[in-house]
């Protein structure tokens, strides 16, 4: 039988990967690249599995890169008890005291992002929400958490843009001096803000960083290169979020489903927990991480050898039949959603709970919001690369 293939960087797959994951799944859903030591796994209990085992290695895993530049040491390419120390120092910035506060300038942010939806609405006026609306929100929901001041707005989304294909492992590397520059940059500014936090301490991921370094847990650079990782993991697919989001709920009826004006408090906050968690599900900006093996390890009734590569799809295992249930179908109510949408084990992704309090808070205004997306005239554009995922435009009309 021949076996299906699988390339990341296909235009295909950036349109939409859904229909090869299926594919995969169904008739090889270990799958090795012929010649390269590469597995892409799509079912859920396998990448989980992955995810939650110390025999593979995310420091290794970053071999896949095809990079001409090291990335700087972070949680992203190092492993515990080096990632455990890392994870350690930014923690407090994301636990729930930290979030009341945060919660505290994000309500009023986002509800003068949702007044210019109505802004829209009213001027009958065709909007492309990436870059009038998502991005530069996401732009400034990272730069409040970090602490960055009005004035270095501008220079940190010409930064954030740069940074953002690290994310990609199978990016192309010509970009490369790009993104190695911009993150320079970006290091030499954030430096300011982490000495001055010493001092002068605010309620800001900044701070935390400056403690984190003052207790012993960061050194300088150590506490630059996380705070650039929260950037890079943070803006692009945090906008991407809000624009695959508003593109599933731009379809015919569904943002009818957002709506529940009879429903009480208690009830209409459960039902934006179930909402944002199948948002991140259907359509996750992050698609991939990858993973090497560091001894042999059978995986799904298939031998992996020591050195070999391992791509957990998390966006295939997030419509796994055999773990959720009709799994193509957006369903905003759905109660069992264990989505891997922010990977799983030790390297799950740091900030989730700033996304989902994000996403709870959005939902919450634009579910009152009276305007309602319809697909744009122009055509709608999904920028190249599959990590992370998103939209180059999306054109849309408020209603």
């Amino acid at each position: 039988m021949t076996r299906p293939a699988y390339d990341p960087r296909a235009p295909q797959i950036h349109a939409d990967p859904y229909p090869a994951y299926r594919l995969l799944r169904q008739s090889d859903p270990v799958h090795l690249v012929p010649g390269a030591r590469l597995w892409f796994l799509t079912r859920h209990r396998d990448c989980l599995a992955v995810l939650c085992d110390p025999r593979f290695s995310a420091r290794q895993g970053q071999r896949l890169r095809q990079r001409h530049t090291a990335l700087p040491v972070s949680m992203l390419n190092t492993d515990p008890p080096e990632h455990t120390r890392l994870r350690r120092a930014i923690a407090p910035a994301l636990r729930p005291p930290a979030l009341r506060e945060h919660e505290r300038w994000l309500t009023p942010l986002i509800g003068t992002w949702v007044s210019r939806v109505r802004a829209a609405a009213r001027a009958s006026r065709e909007t492309d929400l990436v870059a009038e609306f998502a991005r530069p929100l996401a732009l400034r929901v990272l730069a409040g958490f970090l602490g960055l001041p009005e004035e270095d707005l501008a220079d940190f989304g010409g930064w954030a843009g740069a940074v953002a294909g690290n994310l990609d492992p199978f990016a192309d590397p010509v970009r490369d001096g790009d993104a190695a520059s911009a993150m320079a940059a970006m290091h030499d500014r954030f430096a300011d803000h982490l000495f001055a936090r010493v001092t002068a301490p605010r309620h800001d991921a900044f701070t935390v960083l400056a403690q984190g370094h003052a207790e012993g847990l960061l050194a300088p650079a150590e506490a630059m290169a996380t705070a650039g990782l929260l950037v890079v993991g943070g803006v692009e697919p945090l906008g991407d979020l809000i624009v695959n989001a508003a593109a599933l709920l731009a379809e015919p009826g569904r943002w009818r489903d957002l709506a529940d004006p009879a429903a009480s408090s208690e009830r209409a906050a459960s039902s934006e927990r179930r909402a944002i968690e199948e948002l991140l599900r259907i359509d996750p900006p992050i698609q991939f991480t990858a993973r090497t093996a560091v001894q042999d390890v059978v995986v799904g009734g298939r031998s992996i050898r020591r050195g070999d590569g391992v791509v957990p799809l998390l966006g295939a295992a997030n419509r796994d039949d055999a773990r959720f249930a009709d799994p193509d179908r957006l369903d905003l109510g759905r109660r069992v959603n264990p989505h891997l949408s922010f990977g799983a084990g030790p390297h799950a992704c740091l900030g989730a709970p700033l996304v989902r309090l994000f996403g709870r808070l959005l939902i919450s205004a634009v579910r009152d919001c009276p305007a309602e997306p319809r697909p744009g005239e122009a055509p709608a554009v999904r920028r190249p690369g599959t990590v992370p995922r998103g939209y180059a435009c999306l054109p849309l009309r408020w209603s």
